[in-house]
């Protein structure tokens, strides 16, 4: 692989810290369309490029604060010609502390980006950063899915799983030497849920463009997964029975105190989720309470419901399709439902990506092309450079996007290039929901973990993950946050003894 490069990043709402001199900007030029040229995209022709500067602008990022930055924000519309589309890709370029490095940043869901969000995150740590909309502007597929009742729009499905992605990293690299009067010096891609598909989709279509790709809790295995999302809400149907969600968060509480201590600690997480047998048959009639005003008695429908979303969906052949949900996962992403006093008006409410898929791709047009799509992505991986690095990491309680999928597709890249850790690591984080939040403790410094594996050789056995809580109560000034340290897969993190706050009291075994 050739340097200098790129660093595209995919952020679902990752601090991104940057450990990189910033750059000397003698050769910048102005932010102004007149002194950044048009960059060249093969198969597109570019519409429009307009600059603007903007100094000590107040904005928001993925994190939750506001921040002042000074960039130059670059704004590019292109086409495919005979594509019908029209793709708007946006670049922010740090005025004053370029780090030398540049990111990309992904979405979720059907969107191709997180918005402003992304690129301020970026900016803020010193990076050039690009986003693009994919020729979609709208949350819902119902725009722009279908070019009529029962024909897929198949430019802007291609725009949105493959080629938007290329396109955004060739247009930002080319925006950023212009700029700069200089490449960008490495290449990195992170990215969550649609992020880290991205991510995934870049390393094995575009290996040539990246040096590093972090990808987190990537929704891979599309054309499946998304259908298998539905199937508690297809049980709830067949069954006319919408369990309360009180009764469901129950389920789960009582999956955690079953299967907290198989680690060897008592923490409310499970650690290791496939050690747990616990049957939510066994405790069918036994009493519950999720308040002091919200009780009930466990029921069997109940616990169909709930052994549909840990089990996934087993066809009448009694075949399982593919994965469910860890027991420590939250259910109402999924097992969503309105409950009511009034039987009749209870009804579930499906993950919207999941119902959307299956009405507006799969109903309207049910052929083998998108399974095949996804299924042959695997094997391009095969081509992925040896120079390339990539990490992916998966909370074990994420309540929307199966663990046990990226676990299956990781073990999938074993068996077809044994020495897979040579370039590609893959870890579980016990206790971590969708990305972010959950009752574990959630990875820290991971695109740091990249970078110098990157650019120092250094792989990482482990990733450090710090809790933000000690036992359900945020620490108090001079008191430490609990750190734990997750395990390259297939090893696990093991309790050993000492202080559960601290990362020397776990090993992977």
């Amino acid at each position: 692989m050739m340097h200098p490069r790129t660093i595209t990043t995919f952020s679902a709402g990752l601090y991104l810290a940057s450990s990189v001199a910033a750059a000397p900007l003698s050769c910048q030029v102005a932010c102004s369309a007149a002194e950044i040229p048009r960059p060249v995209l093969f198969g597109a022709e570019i519409v429009s490029l307009d600059a603007v500067e903007f100094r000590n602008q107040s904005v928001a990022t993925l994190q939750g604060e506001n921040v002042w930055l000074s960039y130059c924000g670059v704004n590019i519309t292109y086409i495919h010609p005979g594509w019908n589309d029209s793709i708007n890709v946006e670049i922010w370029l740090p005025l004053d502390n370029w780090n030398g490095r540049f990111q990309g940043t992904g979405g979720g869901g059907f969107q191709m980006s997180s918005g402003p969000l992304g690129l301020a995150s970026a900016v803020r740590d010193g990076y050039a950063a690009v986003r693009s909309d994919g020729g979609h502007t709208a949350d819902s597929a119902a725009d722009w899915a279908l070019t009529s009742p029962g024909n897929l729009n198949y430019p802007l499905l291609q725009d949105f799983a493959a080629v938007g992605l290329s396109d955004m990293t060739i247009l930002g690299q080319a925006v950023t030497q212009s700029f700069y009067g200089e490449q960008p010096a490495y290449s990195y891609c992170n990215g969550c849920l649609t992020g880290g598909r991205q991510g995934l989709m870049l390393a094995q279509r575009y290996p040539d463009l990246y040096d590093g790709i972090l990808a987190i809790a990537p929704a891979i295995n599309w054309d499946t997964f998304l259908v298998t999302e539905y199937w508690p809400q297809h049980v709830m149907a067949t069954l006319g029975v919408y369990p309360s969600p009180c009764e469901l968060g129950a389920f789960t509480m009582a999956a955690i105190a079953a299967c907290d201590s198989l680690d060897g600690l008592e923490d409310g997480i499970i650690s290791d989720p496939d050690s747990c047998t616990f049957d939510p048959e066994s405790i069918i009639g036994q009493p519950f309470n999720c308040s002091s005003t919200s009780e009930g008695i466990f029921t069997a429908a109940g616990a169909a419901v709930a052994k549909a979303a840990w089990t996934g969906p087993v066809n009448p052949y009694g075949k399982l399709e593919w994965y469910g949900l860890n027991k420590d996962a939250t259910l109402s992403g999924l097992v969503g439902t309105v409950a009511a006093t009034n039987t009749s008006a209870a009804r579930g409410v499906p993950f919207p990506v999941s119902a959307e898929w299956i009405k507006w791709f799969v109903a309207r047009d049910p052929s083998l092309v998108l399974n095949n799509i996804t299924t042959a992505q695997f094997f391009r991986f095969l081509h992925l450079s040896r120079n390339d690095k990539m990490i992916t990491w998966h909370g074990l309680a994420d309540q929307l996007i199966f663990p046990n999928g990226t676990r299956d597709y990781y073990e999938r890249v074993t068996e077809a290039v044994p020495d897979v850790q040579d370039f590609y690591r893959f870890f579980e984080a016990p206790g971590v929901a969708h990305c972010s939040g959950g009752p574990g403790p959630q990875p820290r410094n991971e695109l740091q973990a990249l970078v110098d594996w990157v650019e120092k050789g250094i792989a990482p056995e482990t990733l450090l993950t710090v809790n933000a809580t000690l036992n359900g109560v945020v620490p108090g000034p001079g008191q430490a946050l609990p750190t734990r340290n997750i395990c390259a897969w297939p090893k696990r993190q093991r309790y050993v003894g000492g202080d559960p706050a601290a990362a020397a009291s776990f090993t992977c075994v």
